[in-house]
């Protein structure tokens, strides 16, 4: 016999659960973007492959009055309570005394979540080890496989931190024919009525005292119910927050978490009447009424890679024998340029990204990696955190395991890294603020830490690029400007620019010491003048961009990419070493190349090279250093 009512299980005397428990926290940070995070995942996990067509996740809010949400007025008896008990706890009681206020209206908002073409919650009746008690009554439990979007058995809590009172309500209609509700509420232990005892903090609206799902479908939006085989599962918050722009907040979240799904077509979206799918994407990602504006460049640049075939490089990873990732990159010019991310975004199967990949490059540009239904998958699937945001290598416990997966890692991330340099290297469209280039892709859990195993350790073949002003010392010599009155040439006296900016000063040798003074004819290389006194001055060729970046750091292979805004019969080109207090060393040259074609360079530091304005010069160079570095470029002539 059905004995249909809320129950707040006792704690027989054990653990005192508060209202901010560890599953509640996780996602309480963002919680609508949470949200629609996790409920979009499990409806993905629950696809239905003998129905064609993508998944549909609908997202509909309605306002019931009080007297229609079932027995409401034993969660408010328990919330009244939970106040007593923690009274003189003045954390909890405020925010139990929110929840007695909300619930006390006599209009409550609520969210129904629904999905489509799914197999709904299977095993509503069948025990413990079925999608409907994990969901319901487990907590870090799951069976899902590797090709799965969650595996924690955690994200459900994303539900109950947008309820004004922590209630929700269940119900699934199967394709086993099964169908059934419960309803859950998250409190905190409160003590029960003739006893010392507390209760656990969690109550179930079910059939009997065993808390079992009550049948049929659970009926609370006035405008929805399904038909026999219009099989999927329904999420209805009680109480929700609707916080201004939630559905802007929901829309953002879930085409930054999902766009690849949507682009190929295995995710539709309605929220409130806003129809997503791949026909109608395009118009939703450029309306800044749907887009929230801290997500718009993610979305647009994801957008942009996953259609724009025509304008970006394709290649395929292959990360040993563990299966392939699919890498996007483009390049942005002009107005584009403002969708440049320079991150690259990881996506797993079924298409969900995990995270970003931070500064791939200083140009603008934006990548996104797929990893496909493979063995990699399923590998770095196991590393995730309960957020599914990260790939964390410390929940391996066994170091030889750990290593080798990092190590697994490492090879995804650095055929990212290389395929990216290479095209940017190449590309004729290259150009780009020289401050802040060469940030590196990273390798260990954290993303910006390097690993204490040497064995494992990254090695870094993208280093920075730094342009800073040249501080000149000891100049007791003058050069030799072009008179802008006249035809000839006047002797300019100055140490500093008519902006009061410090000259730049040619190096000669090795300048190991980080500058020093000008040198004469008698030098093996110095101002080029064959006067030595009054010359030609030594003017930067400004305004040009270059990349520059390790080809190989064994070899001590570096290159140098750019494309000139000059004409020049003969133009000079400089490398420096600066560390990190902004000393710099003069680099040298074993060999270099300009294009491809050998050269040799002045002094072993200093490379002769002829500029044709518009055209693009690839300069490799092995140079004297043995340890990566970060460089400076430098490029002048003599007017």
């Amino acid at each position: 016999m059905e004995d249909i009512r809320w129950r707040f299980p006792g704690n027989n005397y054990t653990a005192d659960n508060g209202l901010d428990t560890a599953d509640m926290e996780t996602f309480k940070k963002d919680a609508i973007s949470s949200l629609a995070r996790e409920v979009c995942q499990n409806s993905i996990d629950a696809k239905n492959n003998d129905v064609e067509g993508p998944v549909l996740l609908e997202f509909h809010s309605f306002e019931v009055d009080r007297n229609n949400i079932p027995d409401i007025d034993d969660i408010d008896k328990q919330i009244d309570a939970c106040i007593d008990t923690w009274s003189l706890n003045a954390k909890i009681k405020k925010q139990l005394t929110v929840m007695s206020d909300q619930i006390k209206k006599d209009k409550i908002v609520c969210l129904r979540i629904s999905d489509f073409n799914t197999t709904g919650l299977v095993g509503v009746y069948g025990g413990d080890n079925t999608p409907w008690h994990y969901l319901v009554h487990g907590s870090g439990l799951s069976d899902k496989s590797a090709t799965s979007g969650g595996s924690k058995g955690i994200g459900k809590f994303a539900t109950f931190v947008t309820s004004h009172f922590n209630s929700v309500f269940y119900s699934t209609r199967t394709i086993k024919n099964e169908s059934g509700y419960e309803g859950i509420c998250k409190l905190c232990s409160a003590k029960q009525e003739g006893t010392t005892e507390k209760t656990q903090g969690i109550g179930y609206f079910g059939s009997n005292d065993m808390n079992e799902p009550i049948q049929g479908e659970f009926v609370l939006d006035p405008d929805f119910n399904r038909s026999e085989n219009d099989y999927g599962s329904d999420i209805f918050i009680v109480g929700f927050k609707s916080p201004d722009g939630w559905k802007r907040d929901i829309i953002s979240k879930i085409l930054d978490s999902f766009m690849a799904a949507i682009v190929f077509n295995s995710l539709r979206i309605d929220v409130d009447g806003i129809e997503i799918n791949s026909e109608t994407l395009k118009d939703v990602v450029f309306n800044d009424l749907y887009i929230n504006k801290n997500m718009k460049k993610s979305i647009v640049s994801q957008y942009m890679l996953l259609t724009d075939t025509e304008h970006r490089y394709e290649d395929v990873i292959t990360v040993q024998e563990y299966g392939n990732a699919r890498l996007y990159l483009m390049e942005f010019s002009g107005e584009d340029e403002q969708y440049a991310t320079n991150n690259c975004v990881m996506i797993r199967y079924p298409y969900m990204k995990i995270k970003e990949l931070n500064r791939i490059s200083s140009l603008p540009c934006s990548a996104l990696c797929i990893i496909e239904n493979n063995q990699l998958n399923t590998i770095l699937r196991n590393v995730e955190n309960p957020q599914h945001t990260n790939w964390e290598f410390n929940r391996i416990e066994d170091p030889s395991e750990k290593a080798e997966v990092q190590a697994i890692y490492k090879d995804l991330l650095d055929q990212i890294r290389d395929n990216i340099t290479r095209h940017l290297a190449s590309s004729d469209d290259t150009k780009t603020d020289l401050e802040g280039a060469g940030e590196y892709l990273p390798i260990t859990e954290n993303d910006d830490k390097k690993s204490k195993n040497e064995g494992q350790k990254k090695i870094i073949d993208k280093p920075n690029i730094r342009k800073n002003k040249v501080k000149a010392k000891n100049i007791n010599m003058n050069a030799s400007i072009e008179d802008p009155n006249g035809n000839g040439v006047e002797v300019d006296f100055l140490n500093a620019n008519d902006e009061g900016e410090e000259e730049q000063v040619v190096p000669s040798g090795n300048n190991k010491g980080g500058g020093g003074s000008l040198h004469g004819d008698n030098e093996e290389h110095g101002d080029p003048d064959p006067n030595g006194h009054i010359g030609l001055r030594h003017a930067e060729l400004r305004g040009m961009s270059y990349l520059f970046y390790c080809k190989n750091k064994k070899n001590r292979e570096y290159g140098v990419s750019f494309s000139s805004d000059f004409d020049e019969d003969e133009a000079y080109f400089e490398l420096y070493a600066v560390d990190d207090a902004g000393g710099k060393d003069q680099v040298n040259f074993e060999r270099c190349f300009i294009n491809e074609i050998p050269v040799e360079p002045i002094n072993e530091s200093i490379i002769k090279l002829k500029l044709q304005k518009g055209q693009r010069y690839n300069i490799l160079m092995v140079t004297d250093q043995e340890d990566l570095f970060s460089g400076e470029v430098k490029v002048y002539a003599y007017r």
